[in-house]
């Protein structure tokens, strides 16, 4: 099935008189195909809006693929071997002592892109704001998926950052960029991280006054949570992962209580969730997808680790990675062949998934082994192995036991799904066991800030 978004775009219609007084000497014009934003900004009808929806879809789904690449280096989930720029393997592996460059154009996803975002979520809620074309419960529709949006973004480029084992304020992001010209202070990630949490709760006070319907549409990535009450869904999902970050464990237990969370084995229920669509252009291709056994020197490999640490008979491997006939070899690599490549996508118009149910279930089973319920941990922990043909676990009913196991399944369920195992590393302070033995580099902590940013 073609899925297909367009990004934001009004497109002015000029009807031009032209009388003999004035053929040379017409009125000035701008930009005939791009009309200020004032046009939108006051006023707009619902046609306007929508697009302005649609635009946020668009540039919603920027930056995981980015983060992906980016995060999926750091924790060494994957080689970006992209011999267009040899930065992508020595800069995002540290090699030789390199730190990450905060201008080179490869990290500008994790940072430029979520903003963009953020940005077009505060023109269409701006837009909203100054219109009498909708009610003030479809206000509330488009401001709370508006704010839902927000905030996910806020967390991509926040999991760049890191506030340091001493929870040190150093290296975090801003949340008040409302005027560009002039945007609010950085914030410790521990107050940056209770901002966005905030966000999403205000976010879900307004779907819950949004009424049955919203007034706009949304993409097939959205099947499932095309209403106020199930976007509210979503947005406790989201709101889970905020609070595991935020290590408040009961909170990511009441969120998931209000979540889409299904405690259902099987690869439908891991898989249900919403999900970035692609398409055909003047839509942009899933960036992810590689065709199978591909002669070339730009694609993102499977760290040789993934294949080596996993567990016989997981169908996670079957399902994730595949095997090339021939290896991908890389320069800034010697010696080193590899030999998997991404399996999950079947054709360069999939979806790429942005939040799932099996992340659900992993948060649950993690909130669960913090809080001292371990029984529950486990059931949790045995849904996921009996999904993916593996016996149940039997190992120690601890909580130092079971979060070993934990972030062992997430290693897997979450394989490039924007740089968890990295994220998860630096939570627990285990970045030292991310291995850099084949690329002799090093792993970062954090994402330096572009210059302008610091």
């Amino acid at each position: 099935m073609r899925h297909s978004i367009y990004s934001v775009c009004i497109v002015a219609l000029l009807a031009v008189s032209v009388t003999a007084c004035d053929f040379f000497d017409p009125d000035p014009v701008t930009d005939p195909n791009s009309p200020s934003t004032g046009e939108v900004l006051n006023g707009a009808n619902k046609s306007e809006l929508q697009n302005l929806v649609t635009g946020l879809e668009s540039r919603h789904r920027e930056a995981p693929p980015d983060v992906t690449e980016l995060y999926g280096s750091f924790g060494r989930e994957v080689y970006a071997t992209f011999a267009s720029d040899p930065r992508f393997i020595t800069n995002w592996l540290g090699q030789d002592g390199v730190t990450p460059d905060a201008e080179f154009f490869g990290d500008g996803g994790a940072f430029d892109a979520p903003y963009a975002a953020i940005k077009q979520g505060n023109f269409l809620i701006e837009a909203v704001n100054n219109t009498d074309a909708v009610s003030e419960q479809e206000r509330n529709g488009y401001i709370g998926f508006a704010k839902t949006i927000q905030a996910y973004q806020y967390l991509i480029a926040l999991n760049g950052q890191w506030r340091g084992p001493d929870r040190s304020p150093a290296g975090s992001i801003r949340i008040d960029v409302a005027d560009p010209l002039s945007p609010g202070p950085f914030l410790s990630y521990d107050n940056a991280l209770a901002e966005i949490r905030n966000i999403l709760d205000e976010a879900n006070g307004q779907l819950g006054n949004a009424g049955s319907e919203f007034a706009f549409t949304l993409s097939e990535g959205f099947a499932g949570f095309d209403t106020p009450s199930t976007m509210q869904e979503l947005n406790r999902a989201i709101a889970a992962r905020a609070a595991i970050y935020a290590e408040d464990w009961s909170g990511a237990l009441s969120a998931l209580d209000a979540s889409f969370l299904s405690l259902e084995p099987g690869e439908a229920s891991m898989n249900e969730g919403a999900y970035h669509v692609f398409g055909a252009p003047p839509d942009q291709f899933n960036p992810l997808f590689y065709p199978r056994n591909a002669n070339t020197n730009q694609i993102l490999m499977v760290h040789p680790s993934m294949i080596e640490d996993a567990l016989p008979g997981d169908l996670r491997v079957e399902r994730k990675f595949f095997r090339r006939d021939e290896p991908i070899t890389n320069g800034d690599l010697p010696g080193v062949e590899l030999f998997y490549q991404d399996n999950r996508y079947e054709s360069n118009e999939s979806p790429i998934p942005f939040l799932r149910n099996e992340e659900l279930i992993l948060i649950y089973a993690e909130a669960k082994a913090q809080t001292g319920a371990f029984s529950d941990a486990v059931n949790a922990i045995d849904i996921i192995r009996e999904t993916w043909e593996l016996d149940d676990y039997s190992g120690a009913a601890n909580k130092e036991a079971l979060i070993d196991e934990i972030l062992f399944q997430r290693r897997y369920s979450l394989w490039a799904e924007g740089g968890h195992r990295w994220i998860d590393a630096r939570r627990y302070g285990r970045l030292d066991e991310i291995p850099t033995e084949l690329d002799g580099g090093q792993v970062f902590e954090k994402l330096a800030r572009p210059l302008s940013e610091r």
